[in-house]
């Protein structure tokens, strides 16, 4: 049985913060063909919305409401729904999370902000989505970009496993920034060469000699990897001392036994 939808007068709708896709814009040429599609046929779906005192937020169907508003209308179809702000965030992640043009940095940060509203953790969100907990975490990871390297990644100048690449490297926002410039202007071809150039000097710059150095090297993906930056970060130190911690107690745990 379809569940029963009211009007409800566009002027007593607002747009929900909690919506995955909040910050987007809106009256790119898909968006413009939504709205010439409601000034011919009207809004077909329903929008859902909760009542926040005496208006309402849109929680899932923004683009329609948005169009709605530009194509003239007075009032759009609803359904009502009680939801925690949880269940808010939730329900627009379910309706947005397995479409291909949602692009990773809008869900890492609603993954970002989905975890500092709960306690739950990255695998109990990853569970309850039906989602790898792999992908939220690499999701999260494009939180840490510069806003320069942020856009690249959502307008897929720069490709995922690129972007995680540049992230795991801790650039300065200048040097991502210069390399989103790259990206956008010269391509990707040339903003690989950069990067590889980048990861070339600094390894080259080596250490002092008689200096001891043990590299980990984590690759590209590594659940552990994303697990001690989230200690270290705790701890308020960086990787680097933390990891030399970690081990010095756990080798001295071992020899002392």
């Amino acid at each position: 049985m379809e569940p029963m939808y009211i009007m409800i007068p566009l002027d007593k709708i607002r747009e929900s913060d909690l919506n995955i896709r909040a910050e987007e814009g809106f009256g790119d040429e898909k968006d413009l063909e939504l709205v010439e599609s409601i000034k011919a046929q009207g809004v077909i779906q329903p929008i859902i919305v909760r009542a926040v005192g005496d208006i309402y937020k849109v929680d899932i169907g923004r683009r329609r409401f948005l169009a709605a508003k530009e194509a003239g209308l007075e009032e759009i179809p609803c359904i009502v729904r009680e939801m925690t702000l949880e269940e808010a965030m939730d329900a627009s992640a379910s309706e947005n999370i397995h479409r291909k043009d949602v692009d990773p940095v809008t869900m890492g940060w609603w993954v970002r902000r989905r975890l500092e509203r709960s306690e739950m953790s990255l695998r109990e969100l990853a569970r309850e989505l039906g989602k790898d907990k792999m992908a939220l975490s690499r999701w999260r990871t494009m939180t840490d970009l510069s806003p320069a390297m942020q856009s690249e990644v959502q307008c897929g100048t720069v490709p995922l496993m690129d972007a995680l690449k540049v992230a795991r490297m801790n650039l300065s926002p200048e040097v991502e920034s210069t390399l989103a410039e790259e990206a956008r202007v010269e391509g990707l071809e040339v903003f690989k060469k950069s990067l590889d150039r980048i990861v070339s000097e600094k390894e080259k710059r080596g250490a002092p000699s008689g200096l001891l150095i043990t590299r980990i090297n984590w690759g590209l993906e590594s659940q552990d990897y994303e697990a001690l930056k989230r200690l270290a970060e705790a701890k308020g130190v960086d990787m680097s001392n933390y990891c030399m911690k970690v081990l010095s107690d756990h080798i001295k745990a071992q020899t002392q036994a």
